[in-house]
């Protein structure tokens, strides 16, 4: 009986063994996802650092930017060095520098950025902001932040020997050779059109907005022309292929503000030409008409005057015009137009070809024929070695016409029109591109006050 009473001892330490055994198991089984949890946990939390780092290192870096971008506004060695203007030795004003600069701390205590100015012209700058957190054991967080940013110009236009601005600012050219521009650029904002026996020589660069179309009997000859459909070696693509837009640029004519032509005009002495008890250099049409036909044919204005006419200047029937300065137009400026003259004295008609001739009277004094519209150039203008000599600037607001001339022409300085034609100028067009003259008469060149972020690119 007693014996019966026992269980059978080798099968309790069957069944306790197995117990152990799921015992064990399920102990493992917990150990590895507790492990497994806790790694996860751990790897959701050094995500969500690495997140938090992230982010604060790009807020480092953007905070570079905007540093760096208030500097090239308000800091003034940075602004100056930005802000160099264009020149005929640096027209693309390769030589400033701005020193990489380096803020710690700010709105990160264990934060860095470093911020390096890239030159890429006139204005033109790439940002390059890198900033840095220090997170453990010598490990850092980073990130790199690109922008691009640029000033637009006013005036950019002192590089160009021949300058046309605006949506139609075309240029066309026909029956025409040789026409050249020495020293320096020509820029036709739209389409240029070469045509039938035409040659067009340029000593650098022939910029086009639109398009360029040059006919089998004619010529365009430079060193790169660059276009929406053509450009050669030598053209930066980035700028040249279209060139970009610039506008055309004013010119201060009537304003009440002392800068005006027109003010400068008032305060010119012009007492020695005058007969109606006026001194200044300000004329009406009938005035200036009555002054050239008694000064006939050779009227000069006095040195440095500004002659300012309220109405059209033509110039025509033989006479011999000089300027030692500029003669603005409130209109138009006709040169050799009209063959013959006819008034109602003595000698009631004149007739014959016409020449201009324009001198600068002070280096950094304004000089050249300023028409607030239109600018032209007919077929009695000219006779034997010259027609037009302008040490100056031609300005047309509108539209720039040269036709049947028989008489070379010699412009030291530059054109800025609208829109330019040339037809049937079979003698010289030489034009020498003299910037400081351009500046001089235009007005220093100036920068708008808005900084434009033309690029955004962000890095790892």
């Amino acid at each position: 009986m007693f014996l019966a009473g026992i269980s059978n001892p080798s099968a309790t330490f069957k069944v306790d063994g197995s117990a152990l055994l799921v015992a064990i198991l399920v102990l493992g089984l917990m150990v590895f996802l507790s492990a497994y949890f806790i790694s996860f946990s751990l790897t959701g939390v050094q995500m969500a650092n690495n997140q938090k780092y992230a982010s604060q290192t790009y807020y480092l870096a953007e905070a570079g930017v905007q540093e760096a971008i208030f500097k090239l506004k308000n800091d003034s060695s940075w602004k100056n060095a930005f802000e160099t203007l264009p020149t005929i030795a640096d027209p693309n004003c390769s030589s400033w520098t701005i020193p990489p600069y380096q803020r710690t701390g700010g709105i990160f205590n264990n934060g860095t950025y470093q911020i390096t100015i890239n030159n890429l012209g006139c204005a033109k700058a790439e940002i390059v902001a890198h900033a840095f957190i220090d997170i453990s054991s010598g490990k850092k967080s980073q990130r790199v932040v690109k922008v691009k940013v640029f000033k637009a110009m006013g005036n950019p236009v002192s590089q160009y020997g021949i300058f046309t601005g605006g949506a139609s600012g075309n240029m066309n050219i026909t029956l025409s050779s040789p026409i050249r521009i020495h020293d320096g650029n020509m820029l036709v904002q739209n389409n240029l059109k070469i045509k039938t026996l035409s040659r067009v020589y340029v000593d650098e660069k022939a910029l086009v907005g639109n398009q360029v179309d040059v006919d089998g009997s004619s010529r365009l000859i430079s060193t790169s022309t660059c276009s929406a459909n053509m450009c050669q070696s030598g053209c930066d693509s980035s700028s040249e292929c279209p060139p970009t837009d610039i506008n055309m640029p004013p010119i201060n004519f009537d304003s009440a503000g002392p800068d005006s032509f027109l003010s400068k005009a008032t305060i010119s002495d012009c007492s020695s030409l005058r007969s109606d008890g006026k001194t200044n250099c300000v004329f009406t049409v009938n005035e200036l008409e009555k002054t050239m036909w008694n000064n006939y044919p050779f009227i000069v204005f006095p040195v440095g005057a500004v002659i300012y006419v309220l109405g059209d200047v033509n110039i025509r029937a033989g006479q011999d015009l000089t300027v030692n300065g500029v003669l603005a137009s409130d209109r138009d400026i006709n040169l050799g137009q009209d063959n013959c003259w006819t008034r109602s004295e003595w000698p009631f008609i004149r007739c014959g070809f016409s020449k201009v001739s324009v001198f600068r009277s002070g280096s950094d004094l304004p000089s050249g024929l300023l028409a607030k519209r239109k600018f032209s150039i007919g077929g009695s203008f000219g006779v034997g070695t010259q027609s037009l000599l302008v040490n100056g600037l031609i300005y047309s607001g509108d539209q720039m016409t040269v036709s049947s001339v028989l008489a070379p022409i010699e412009i030291y300085g530059g054109i800025v029109a609208r829109k330019v034609d040339f037809s049937s100028v079979w003698q010289a067009f030489d034009i020498y591109l003299d910037s400081d003259v351009i500046i001089d008469t235009l007005g220093v060149s100036s920068y708008s006050p808005m900084i434009i972020v033309d690029h955004w690119e962000e890095e790892y």
